[in-house]
């Protein structure tokens, strides 16, 4: 066996290629690669045009045994293709190819420079025998290890850079204290993608205290708290208690926070002004955490002007309902509360009108059937059906007996009749007390219609 450094004239492509039953010739081999490749051998050959080949792979060739001075071409078959048709693309006149696949593979040889490749890096050996154990370890997968072992989801991570969800794998992996046995889980073939899926969605991450800028996962919470949520969901992942197919929805993945344990929830009041990278955080970082001196606890809690609290973070998606959210939370309770209680109510509406159109699966129509005609239902009517929708797909039931209770209340702040009143009565005046009392007895409600 030998290198041999070889022209693209020179090579010849291999009629007995496995991937095709043997053809007659040349003509016919670039036929059947062609009907094999289709636009994979053009994005080969656009690569080839703009980078050159990989310098990691050589071809494996053989003396032919009928025309002298070439050489055929063993490992390799789909490069010399492309290579054969960007040196000269006339030779696809004899075969049968897509218009558009061969204007694309024209435009490509036009800026192709044969001289940027040639000459060609090769091994020749000396008989087809000789080459099946290299063919053989190429293409016939890792073999134990004798082939190409390919990556895993953690390492293709870490070679496209660390992307969010590997930053949390290593910060759990090196900050968690885990077991051995639970190291062995995270160092195996790990459900990277499903950890991805899960920290790209803001409603999750918020939940949890965690923010992306610049492809960083960050936190404003202190180490130990930011450590509570990511151990329990890498654990839970890798040990396959949770896995793709019941965590594609937001609705699936709140649903799958609400079962986090006492420890597994961070205290979220503890946010600092600043947040910092994972990455960034280290072993002395928990250590001054755990020695710095206890803050004494006050009861002040900050003034709320809105009625809308600052720890109120809907995702609401609708863009009207949008805007009439971004005003609930700006206007000031004590300068226009008459205001906010007509925007609240048609808030309520419109978003549980949102929830039995848009969420609910099947969907729950809006409107009842009438002798006379087809009929709205009545707002109380929607906002029962959205809860038992709710409740059908794993709410617990406790969390919106607020809800149920108020609405058939008419001295609560959440009654019906009293939201009615704000619109249509002269005289019934919004309250701040009633109005902030409203909202908290329905976040849940909208917890649940906006994750």
């Amino acid at each position: 066996m030998a290198a041999k450094n070889l022209k693209i004239d020179q090579l010849e492509l291999d009629v007995s290629n496995p991937r095709f039953n043997k053809a007659d010739g040349q003509v016919e081999a670039m036929q059947r690669i062609i009907e094999d490749q289709d636009v994979k051998l053009a994005n080969l050959a656009e690569s080839m045009a703009e980078d050159g080949l990989n310098p990691m792979d050589r071809l494996l060739v053989i003396k032919s045994p009928s025309r002298a001075n070439r050489y055929i071409v063993l490992e390799g078959n789909r490069r010399t293709a492309a290579l054969k048709i960007l040196r000269n693309p006339a030779l696809l006149t004899g075969v049968d190819i897509r218009t558009a696949l061969r204007k694309r593979f024209e435009k490509i040889a036009h800026s192709f420079d044969a001289t940027t490749v040639e000459p060609i890096p090769c091994f020749e050996v000396a008989t087809r025998a000789e080459a099946t154990s290299w063919l053989a370890q190429r293409h016939s997968g890792e073999n134990e290890g004798r082939g190409i072992v390919g990556w895993s989801g953690v390492a293709g991570s870490r070679f496209r850079g660390t992307d969010p969800a590997l930053q949390a794998l290593d910060f759990v992996r090196q900050h968690a204290e885990l077991s051995d046995e639970e190291k062995k889980l995270l160092d195996g073939r790990f459900p990277i993608t499903t950890l991805d899926r899960l920290l790209s969605t803001p409603s999750f991450r918020s939940k949890i205290g965690l923010e992306v800028k610049e492809n960083k996962l960050l936190s404003s919470l202190p180490p130990e708290e930011a450590l509570k949520p990511l151990r329990r969901i890498v654990l839970d992942l890798a040990k396959g208690k949770e896995n793709v197919t019941g965590l594609k929805l937001v609705s699936q993945q709140v649903d799958y926070i609400s079962r986090f344990g006492k420890g597994d929830v961070p205290d979220l009041s503890k946010k600092a002004a600043t947040s910092r990278a994972l990455e960034a955080i280290t072993p002395k970082d928990f250590a001054e955490e755990k020695t710095a001196p206890e803050k004494k606890k006050t009861t002040r809690t900050a003034a709320r002007y809105a009625i809308v609290p600052r720890s109120s973070g809907l995702n609401v998606t609708n863009p009207k309902i949008g805007e009439i959210y971004a005003e609930l939370k700006k206007l000031r309770l004590d300068t226009y509360p008459n205001a906010i209680a007509v925007l609240l109510r048609v808030f309520m509406e419109t978003s549980v009108d949102h929830y039995l159109a848009k969420v609910a699966s099947p969907a729950i129509p809006l409107m009842f059937s009438t002798p006379n005609g087809d009929k709205e239902k009545l707002f109380r009517t929607k906002i029962e059906e959205a809860m038992d929708d709710m409740i059908k797909r794993g709410a617990n039931k406790k969390e919106l007996d607020g809800v149920r209770k108020g609405i058939s209340d008419k001295n609560h702040p959440l009654s019906v009749d009293l939201l009615h009143s704000y619109i249509h009565s002269r005289f019934v005046k919004a309250t701040e007390r009633d109005l902030t009392a409203a909202w908290d007895g329905a976040q849940p409600f909208f917890d649940r219609i906006w994750p």
